[in-house]
């Protein structure tokens, strides 16, 4: 992704890394927004493909948010690092038996189909997990509406977004980003949509069928929290 002071594109290219150098040291290095960004990606894991890391992160979310993942009595504990470690070893999971994207209905893409315009759209101040969550609660909120979630796991999902000081809406989340989202994921995914959609927190199926008015309906419930 090339950027500048006012837009962004999706031109660039992937190689896989020869090797990865972990340090959570780093962490500490950076200011609350951004690693409040991190966790947006974070959360997306949880939802997708574990309620074991999504119940670390309901329960001390905030606290790492605030500490810089310095707290000690969670570092002690282990917490910090069952964190970071579950968070990797899925990405691991998920994406090393499919590097080139052969198979394209992956959950991990979760929270990447309207993120990518949200993102681009001309001198917006969202950051890139930023984005992920936005679209992950709206998703979130289109799984309800179709009955695979209930409103009590939504409303969980949400304190434990805001919990991470994660924005969960954007003004720019119109219907016709929405829908033009969409179009645009047809075209990047080989003719379907594959939007990913969570059951429960943890399991996720694959949605190629999404409409306007599913969209419509689903911005119109996302007015009604208190983001």
């Amino acid at each position: 992704c090339a950027t500048n002071e006012m837009y962004k594109n999706r031109v660039g290219s992937f190689y896989a890394p020869s090797s990865v150098l972990l340090d959570p040291a780093f962490i500490s290095s950076q200011d609350e927004r951004n690693i409040s960004n991190g966790f947006g990606e974070i959360v997306k894991l949880a939802l997708v493909r574990s309620s074991d890391l999504f119940d670390l992160l309901e329960a001390h979310g905030k606290t790492l948010v605030e500490t810089k993942f310095e707290d000690e009595s969670l570092k002690k504990s282990g917490v910090s690092s069952r964190i970071i470690d579950a968070s990797i070893q899925i990405m691991l999971e998920e994406l090393g038996p499919n590097l080139w994207e052969s198979k394209l209905d992956r959950c991990v893409d979760y929270g990447h189909t309207f993120s990518k315009l949200l993102e681009m759209v001309p001198g917006a101040d969202i950051m890139h997990g930023e984005a992920v969550n936005v679209d992950g609660f709206f998703c979130v909120v289109m799984s309800h509406l179709r009955g695979y979630i209930d409103m009590d796991t939504v409303i969980r999902i949400f304190n434990c977004m805001k919990s991470l000081s994660l924005p969960t809406n954007s003004p720019d989340l119109t219907p016709e980003l929405a829908w033009q989202s969409c179009k645009d994921a047809i075209e990047h995914r080989h003719g379907e949509q594959r939007i990913p959609l969570i059951t429960e927190i943890g399991d996720s199926i694959c949605a190629s069928d999404i409409t306007q008015e599913e969209l419509n309906r689903a911005i119109d419930m996302m007015a009604k929290f208190d983001h």
